[in-house]
């Protein structure tokens, strides 16, 4: 009877062995590969690129491109010029060289003005005192430093805004007084008609040197890439002829103010199909 109890007992112990040894395996989890990196997100993230297996990662290939500069040139009359208009006296004394030079300079602007010359069109663009010692020549100078004359100069930079008036507006500025006139310059007041002009022109111009290019080296011209003004000269304007002028003017002083000229220049990136 207790033989019987024993076997009884040992089969039990069997059974709850095999029991608890089932339970253990189905609980345990499951292995998963992991990276080296204990930051890595299992799995990997958005825009890794995961290896299969031991085939290496091959990068993705370089787009092929052709890369060219355009120029573009566009020419306009000119519709401002600007101008130096002085006085310039000479006295014994400094008190008599400015007060002299104080009187034509205000002769002068009020011509100016009374042209219809605004007074935002006018600055004063130079004013200096200057001594002129004459000297002495001669037997006897020893001690005797010459004669002393002042000189006053007074210089205004002039704007006027209908150049078909520059010529008569220089006419008139001399008859009130001036006695120097220089540096006639000539602009477009607002630009940007001719550089959407140049601009435009440089595009295209960039587009025949990419097809000329692509012609030499057997290749075709894709979509464009990248665009972009060529810093350091965006809008650069070549002037028209400047002009230096004396006095003495009359009848009319003849004035050319020719053309300007806007150059643009874009560099252009092209695919290669």
């Amino acid at each position: 009877m207790s033989n019987r109890k024993m076997i009884y007992s040992a089969v039990l112990m069997g059974m709850l062995l095999v029991f608890a040894a089932g339970c253990s395996t189905a609980a345990a989890p499951a292995v998963q590969a992991s990276s080296s990196n204990p930051s890595a997100p299992a799995g990997g993230g958005p825009g890794n690129v995961q290896p299969v297996g031991n085939l290496p990662v091959q990068p993705s290939a370089p787009i092929r491109s052709i890369t060219v500069v355009g120029v573009g040139r566009a020419s306009g009359a000119p519709d401002v010029a600007n101008v130096n208009v002085g006085v310039e006296t000479r006295a014994a004394s400094i008190q008599q060289a400015v007060a002299d030079n104080k009187d034509k300079m205000n002769k002068l602007l009020d011509a100016l003005k009374a042209l219809g010359i605004a007074d935002k069109d006018i600055q004063t663009s130079n004013y200096g005192v200057y001594t002129e010692r004459q000297p002495v020549s001669g037997p006897n100078t020893s001690g005797n430093e010459g004669s002393v004359t002042y000189q006053v100069n007074n210089q205004v930079s002039l704007t006027v805004r209908d150049i078909a008036r520059l010529g008569d507006v220089l006419d008139k500025a001399v008859a009130a007084g001036a006695t120097n006139i220089y540096g006639v310059n000539f602009s477009v007041a607002d630009t940007s008609k001719l550089q959407a002009e140049a601009r435009a022109k440089a595009v295209s111009n960039a587009k025949e040197r990419a097809e000329s290019l692509s012609k030499l080296t057997g290749v075709a011209v894709g979509d464009v890439l990248s665009v972009s003004e060529v810093i350091g000269s965006p809008g650069s304007i070549y002037e028209g002829p400047r002009m230096s002028m004396a006095t003495g003017l009359g009848g009319g002083a003849p004035i050319q103010p020719g053309e300007l000229e806007v150059n643009m220049n874009v560099q252009v990136t092209f695919a290669i199909k």
